[in-house]
């Protein structure tokens, strides 16, 4: 994935995204996100004191590879 095509998710999403939304850009459950957030592969952020958690856009993108 390019820098203009993350450019336009980050453009489309904002820079920081749910579960649910990551879910629906690289097409994976959200059981498998978490799994890959339990097992360091994908970075979380808390945003203040609350407790929901949020993932970077760039991070999600970088999780969709081209293989073709």
């Amino acid at each position: 994935m390019g820098t203009s095509d993350i450019q336009d998710l980050i453009a489309k999403y904002g820079s920081m995204v749910s579960y649910p939304t990551a879910a629906e850009i690289t097409t994976v459950s959200v059981r498998t996100l978490k799994r890959l957030t339990a097992n360091g592969d994908l970075p979380c952020y808390r945003i203040g004191r609350s407790k929901a958690l949020r993932l970077m856009t760039s991070d999600v993108a970088k999780l969709i590879q081209r293989v073709a």
